[in-house]
């Protein structure tokens, strides 16, 4: 039997990714704020670990309390921590759709930080790409029009903190596997968020802890899956597919919740991901004619 080709197996994982992570958000949206991001990310930090966890040892990973370039690790759990918090914070009190409708920013400040701290070369087009996605942003927020809630500022300081980890994986990843990346950002995670958890610390109720391990789970396999689209994939090809996020954030929102985004909702939505899409692909075409270390087609 012929394997499926590597583009469509990475478009599959993207899939999936996409699934989990609106599967997540939505039984944290019906949880609501019954306890604290500060708590639910402390829960988080510790699942991810022990599922990471095999995977490491796995491929001959050898645990160290202090692992090579340990700053840029805890920089990574650090931004991860940001990232989680504002994103548990935002998807369990916005419409799902709404929430993700902003989450599509992630790769912009990606690029942009990108331009700034690891002097990444852009274009014009780049740029003209970027701006209009920010335009997307203000088309969903519509400031003066609508009251610009917490959560809408929380997603979009979840995409901001997630876009940070982005940028220091990039330069970490030149010497360290993303497994080794991922594992002890996820270890230092956990005394990161431990102060804030016990101070604001809620026990779960026995009939809460599903929900809580659901969203946990769902939102690490969320992210492995993510991963494994983008290495087995170019870009171009995984990143049209991550847009399923938002008529899959519609049905759920619509069947669990009575909410169905509006006609605003959805034109921001695909400003921002049309134009975050278009960036990415330009950003792509460009290092593969820089030379063989680019993305391959």
């Amino acid at each position: 039997m012929n394997r499926l080709p590597d583009a469509v197996i990475g478009a599959f994982w993207m899939l999936v990714s996409a699934l989990c992570y609106v599967a997540s958000a939505t039984i944290l949206r019906g949880l609501g704020d019954a306890y604290s991001p500060f708590e639910l990310t402390f829960i988080r930090s510790l699942i991810a670990t022990a599922i990471i966890l095999p995977m490491f040892l796995h491929q001959g990973g050898k645990m160290t309390l202090i692992p090579p370039r340990f700053l840029m690790h805890l920089a990574v759990a650090g931004f991860s921590y940001l990232g989680i918090l504002f994103w548990f914070q935002a998807a369990a009190i916005m419409p799902v759709a709404d929430f993700f409708a902003l989450q599509f920013t992630t790769p912009l400040f990606t690029i942009a930080l990108a331009i700034i701290f690891l002097r990444e070369r852009a274009d014009a087009a780049s740029w003209a790409a970027t701006l209009v996605g920010f335009a997307g942003v203000l088309i969903v927020l519509r400031p003066g029009m609508l009251e610009i809630t917490f959560g809408a500022i929380a997603a979009l300081l979840s995409s901001v903190g997630y876009a940070s980890v982005n940028t220091v994986i990039k330069s970490l990843s030149r010497t360290t596997s993303a497994t080794i990346i991922v594992f002890y950002g996820n270890l230092l995670l956990a005394p990161i968020s431990m102060p804030m958890a016990l101070a604001d610390w809620k026990t779960p109720l026995l009939e809460d802890w599903p929900a809580i391990l659901g969203v946990s789970i769902l939102s690490t396999f969320g992210y492995l899956t993510i991963t494994k689209g983008i290495t087995l994939a170019p870009a171009r090809v995984v990143q049209p597919v991550n847009f399923m996020r938002m008529p899959f954030a519609a049905v759920a929102g619509w069947i669990f919740f009575t909410e169905f985004p509006d006609l605003w909702t959805w034109v921001g939505a695909v400003v921002i991901f049309l134009s975050t899409t278009y960036a990415v692909q330009r950003g792509a075409r460009q290092r593969q004619q820089a030379g063989p270390a680019g993305e391959k087609s």
